[in-house]
C-alpha cells in the first residue's frame, strides 16, 4: 500500500513510519514539519535518527515500541485479531498489504495508508461516503487506532535519548490522531 505521495500530513506520517533508511526518514521529517508547522532542527545527523528509529521501531533486537495494533491489544500475539480486522477493512477498500504475511496488516503506515484512501473515496464522491463506508472508517480511526497508537505513543515517549525527529514525528500523530477522532460526526456513524 505505501508508495504514492501526496502533500497531506498523514501521507509524510505514514512515510516516516514506513522509512527505509535516513533518507527516507529525513524527506518524512520535513515533510510532516512543513505540514504540521513543527519546527525541525538543522545540522541533524540522519544516520543517528535512523539508528533511533530502528531501535525504537524495527529492531534487530525486541523493539520498545513496536508500530503494530497487535502488540498493544492482543500481547503478546503479532498478526492476531487486530490485524484481521484491519485485514477486512482493506479489503472493503479494495486494498491489500504487500507481501502479505511478512508484515503484519495492522502496521501504522498500512493503517494510516487506509485512512488516506478513506479520505480518497470522500474526495472521489464529492464529500462523504456512504454509511457503510463511514462506518469502518469511525472505527479504524476512533475504536482501533484510537485505542492502540495512544499506547505506541507512551511507548515511544517512555525511552531515554529519542531523537527530536521521532519524538516531532510522534508528536504530529498524536496530533492528527485528536483531530481526526473529534472531526466524527456522531450522528453519522
Amino acid at each position: 500500500m505505501p508508495g504514492t505521495k501526496s502533500s497531506t500530513g498523514i501521507t509524510a506520517l505514514r512515510d516516516f513510519f514506513f522509512a527505509r533508511d535516513a533518507a527516507d526518514i529525513r524527506v518524512a521529517s520535513q515533510s510532516i514539519a512543513s505540514h504540521f508547522q513543527l519546527t525541525l532542527d538543522t545540522g541533524i545527523d540522519w544516520n543517528d535518527v535512523e539508528y533511533d528509529f530502528n531501535r525504537l521501531f524495527v529492531g534487530p533486537a525486541a523493539v520498545p515500541a513496536p508500530p503494530y495494533a497487535s502488540a498493544y491489544q492482543d500481547r503478546p500475539t503479532l498478526m492476531g485479531e487486530p490485524a484481521l480486522e484491519v485485514r477486512h477493512v482493506y479489503r472493503c477498500l479494495n486494498l491489500s498489504v504487500p507481501d502479505q504475511g511478512a508484515t503484519p496488516d495492522d502496521f501504522l503506515p498500512f493503517e494510516l495508508d487506509a485512512v488516506i484512501a478513506f479520505e480518497a473515496l470522500g474526495t472521489i464522491g464529492g464529500g462523504e461516503g456512504s454509511d457503510d463506508v463511514e462506518a469502518l472508517r469511525f472505527w479504524l480511526v476512533s475504536e482501533h487506532m484510537g485505542e492502540w497508537v495512544p499506547e505506541f505513543i507512551r511507548a515511544t515517549r517512555r525511552q531515554d535519548d529519542v531523537s527530536a525527529p521521532v519524538s516531532m514525528a510522534t508528536s504530529a500523530l498524536e496530533m492528527w490522531l485528536e483531530h481526526a477522532v473529534e472531526s466524527f460526526d456522531p450522528t453519522r456513524v
